[in-house]
């Protein structure tokens, strides 16, 4: 049991602080950590009449996360394509022209835009709209939706950017730590502590079915680690093992149901299915079998055992596929340590520890594995719903790598308690609700 026991121990991380403020755009830190193989692509955002703010939050979205550079020398500045003078931006060669204007509407504020491609004069897939309850939270989380649709509209891959991101930030010494569990707009606004422990909250992990996160918590006084759930949008949070045993994470499926490990029939950790208010066993492993997530289809799982180093391990933990169907598994990786293994959204791509602090993902078509950091954190890093970006705490940043570029969002500028911050998630931008 060496393995399991490494991994009860974090390193932990801290995160920045966010800010509360709707349209004030909090300090990026831009680090280029390799040069992108992809060119950037051109792209003039008009401040939209009525609401320049929001077009000023799309800008960022699109130019610090997104695959764009933005051309801020405007020729003229229209609000619809019908104003748009089109030779005059043909004259400036740039691809791709944003315009648009707000309106209110019984209430909410209606945000109507345009992508135009400025060789064609094509206003490419029609006039978008977007609907917004009329204050600051709302209107900001509008501009993150205007931004997903120019996105998508201008790469063909669906915008994440009005997901959520949850992180851990934990301050005190051992014995009198207290963690506390945020979720935040992906740029760090609004955050919000939906939790608070004395003790470690660790291992968060997505789930399928859109609505849940999961993360661990382990008392500093004596007491079992235990399985939690939280809420994306209420931030309602659950037991989800209740076990006086040794609990090592859990993933919710589409259909709400439950996988979990837990040491409580035998001593040794294995994973089970609980769905209906019953459970059943699924492995037998010999040393344990720990951190299971679902794959996006709900009809398999990777976990983590150690099995590999023999009966009692050894420090060799490996990833394994396990198909509900047939019962049977695959192994996914190999070579040294790997652990803590979830499936993107996409069902494409797979992050993971390597070692004790080397964050990768591994591409599941043709095993190809990319290094994302090595920061010591020990735990895995998160792959953004669409597969575009990685995120992962840097010490007492969350950094978010995208085309080539790194971004640092520091939290504490924005209420969140200073402390250390480590394991955030970018959640699905599908279970949020805060618009109509």
């Amino acid at each position: 049991m060496t393995f399991f026991k490494n991994f009860l121990i974090p390193t932990l991380l801290v995160l920045p602080t966010l800010s509360t403020t709707c349209y004030a755009q909090s300090p990026l830190v831009i680090d280029i950590v390799k040069k992108s193989d992809n060119a950037l692509t051109q792209v003039a955002i008009v401040p939209f009449a009525g609401a320049e703010s929001i077009s000023g939050i799309v800008t960022n979205d699109l130019t610090n996360l997104g695959q764009f550079t933005l051309d801020s020398n405007l020729p003229e500045r229209p609000h619809s394509s019908s104003e748009v003078t089109l030779p005059v931006w043909q004259h400036k060669a740039v691809p791709y022209l944003v315009v648009g204007n707000t309106r209110s509407n019984r209430g909410n504020v209606e945000i109507n835009f345009e992508v135009i491609n400025v060789a064609t004069g094509e206003v490419m897939q029609g006039l978008q709209t977007v609907t917004s309850k009329n204050n600051s939270q709302s209107l900001r989380m509008a501009g993150h939706k205007v931004a997903d649709r120019i996105y998508e509209i201008l790469t063909g891959i669906k915008g994440d950017f009005s997901g959520r991101i949850a992180y851990v930030v934990e301050t005190g010494k051992p014995k009198n730590r207290v963690s506390r569990l945020v979720i935040s707009d992906v740029d760090g606004f609004n955050p919000k502590v939906i939790y608070e422990f004395n003790g470690t909250i660790k291992t968060l992990n997505t789930s399928a079915d859109n609505q849940t996160f999961t993360f661990q918590v382990q008392p500093d006084t004596l007491g079992y680690p235990q399985v939690m759930s939280a809420n994306i949008v209420s931030g309602a949070v659950s037991n989800l093992t209740n076990f006086k045993a040794m609990n090592y994470g859990a993933s919710v499926s589409k259909d709400g149901r439950v996988i979990f490990s837990s040491s409580f029939e035998n001593g040794i950790p294995q994973i089970y299915l609980a769905q209906g208010g019953n459970s059943r066993r699924l492995t037998n492993d010999p040393v344990g079998a720990i951190y299971p997530s679902w794959a996006p289809d709900g009809q398999s799982f990777v976990y983590t055992s150690d099995r590999a180093g023999g009966k009692k391990g050894g420090n060799k933990g490996q990833i394994y596929l396990y198909n509900l169907a047939t019962g049977s598994e695959q192994r996914l990786t190999g070579g040294g340590l790997s652990s803590m293994g979830r499936i993107s959204n996409d069902g494409k791509k797979m992050s993971y520890l390597s070692g004790a602090n080397q964050g990768v993902v591994m591409d599941l078509g043709s095993r190809s594995v990319t290094a994302v950091n090595n920061v010591g954190l020990s735990e895995a890093p998160g792959v953004s719903p669409n597969g575009q970006h990685y995120i992962y705490s840097n010490k007492n940043v969350i950094t978010i790598v995208s085309n080539g570029k790194s971004i640092s969002i520091s939290p504490s500028q924005n209420g969140v308690p200073n402390g250390l911050i480590y394991g955030p998630l970018w959640l699905n931008p599908d279970a949020n609700n805060v618009l109509p």
